[in-house]
């Protein structure tokens, strides 16, 4: 239940906040929570003064968030009409939080970025020349700090007090891009959760590489605390980077880094059904998402000449590698193939993306397939078999019967089709017939003895 109180941290101390409004209390198992809730305001030492709608979050998985919304007053007559702000539990912390527009009576609006009520990063000054100023923790740049504004852009949303800004500007050693982003909180009307959405800035520095952190993990654009993403453009690598107190304490290693490459539609290698999105980078590889990696020669971003391919670790093409020779993105040429799952080795020339085999069939080759299955059940049902009988085209790859999904064909000939089972190889010749039986289990009693089940055959005849 909400009453009405005022609450004075530290006694009524001068140097701290205070504030005046609703409180909520509220206990829950090992914790008790409570906290401004409703309509409430604040009053700062600096004589800067907040009124809005405060946020108690009861059910955050980190323990509880605080957040509210409503308008900033600046002890210097400016003032943000659509703040948000982030507060403690106990009404001892209050803070602006985010980057909004700033109105000045008599002067021109800025946009600035806000942590813990420090001004940080750049603020744009929207004069008829527009011009910027830099922040770190409310401390102007030192004067030998020049900056040019050569160019900038806002996305801003007054309905959702959010706002992103791209400044383009140039320093003494080159021209740099500064992305300050946002920085808001979100209460989700269904479940009373708070999410902030993190006040993240990115610096794109004239040597083409960059950093992404939070508003006040830098000084001067320099790392300093926290955790910073690091992009080597020249290495085409990122890494995490822990800093404190301006010095590297920690770091990840290198990886390859997604920002770059270029991202085309190009098709698959082997077996060339259909395009797909590929993550491609100058040096000589191409990511196919979650089925193959290339490393080789490129040309018009495509694998061209002596390369290799093989299986994404985690995929089904795992354990799969082609080496050899590659034209306009596909296999082509003289090359090997190997698949250690199924056992397929195809070495010689592939044409297309395809093997060619040295006895290839001339036609496509059809079977004629006679498929049963039978369920039953520790309680007594026990159904007859049922049958189908189909013509089935023979292609690489399972075998589309139920129950013998696992069973691969692994190469076509004119004279000889090739089934790999996990009991080894089986062949199929013309005028011959092979026939497969599977059981497959289903529940279990809790005393282990198996509950019910599925039978299936299959008969494959090759008339000829």
């Amino acid at each position: 239940m909400q009453i009405f109180t005022i609450f004075t941290n530290r006694m009524a101390d001068s140097k701290y906040p205070v504030y005046k409004g609703d409180w909520q209390f509220k206990s829950v198992i090992l914790e008790k929570l409570e906290g401004p809730k409703g309509e409430g305001e604040v009053s700062f030492p600096s004589g800067d003064h907040f009124k809005g709608f405060f946020h108690l979050n009861f059910a955050h998985i980190d323990g509880p968030a605080y957040a509210a919304d409503g308008r900033y007053d600046f002890a210097d007559g400016s003032y943000i009409e659509k703040a948000w702000i982030d507060f403690s539990s106990d009404g001892g912390y209050f803070a602006l939080h985010g980057q909004f527009r700033v109105k000045h009576p008599g002067g021109p609006d800025s946009i600035a970025m806000f942590l813990g009520n420090k001004r940080y990063g750049f603020e744009l000054v929207l004069d008829e020349a527009p011009y910027i100023l830099e922040w770190y923790a409310d401390e102007k740049a030192p004067k030998s700090r020049k900056w040019e504004l050569l160019d900038y852009s806002m996305d801003e949303k007054p309905d959702d007090g959010l706002l992103d800004l791209t400044l383009k500007l140039r320093g003494a050693d080159g021209a740099y891009t500064i992305v300050q982003r946002g920085g808001k909180y979100t209460c989700n009307k269904y479940d009373q959760y708070i999410y902030e959405t993190a006040t993240r800035v990115t610096v794109l520095y004239p040597n083409g590489n960059s950093i992404d952190h939070y508003g006040d993990d830098l000084r001067w654009l320099k790392p300093f605390d926290g955790y910073l993403t690091v992009h080597d453009a020249a290495k085409m690598r990122y890494r995490t980077e822990l800093w404190k107190d301006g010095k590297l304490t920690d770091d990840q290693e290198w990886m390859r880094d997604p920002l770059a490459s270029k991202e085309v539609e190009i098709p698959m290698p082997l077996a060339p059904v259909f395009d797909t999105a590929a993550k491609v980078w100058a040096d000589g590889y191409i990511d196919y998402g979650y089925s193959w990696i290339y490393e080789g020669p490129i040309e018009n971003d495509r694998p061209e000449g002596n390369g290799v391919l093989y299986g994404r670790e985690g995929s089904s093409y795992e354990g799969s590698r082609y080496e050899g020779q590659f034209h306009d993105g596909l296999c082509h040429g003289i090359g090997r193939f190997t698949n250690e799952k199924a056992g397929i080795v195809q070495e010689g020339v592939f044409v297309e993306g395809v093997y060619q085999e040295p006895e290839a069939a001339d036609g496509p080759i059809i079977l004629h397939a006679r498929h049963g299955h039978k369920y039953w059940s520790a309680g007594g049902s026990d159904h007859d078999w049922d049958y189908t009988e189909s013509e089935y085209e023979v292609q690489l790859g399972s075998l589309p019967f139920s129950g013998f999904f696992s069973y691969n064909v692994v190469r076509i000939q004119k004279n000889c089709i090739t089934i790999q089972t996990d009991e080894g190889t089986k062949l199929i010749l013309p005028g011959s017939e092979v026939q497969y039986y599977e059981e497959i289990e289903g529940r279990e009693w809790s005393d282990g003895c198996v509950y019910d089940g599925d039978e299936y055959v299959l008969r494959l005849t090759w008339n000829k």
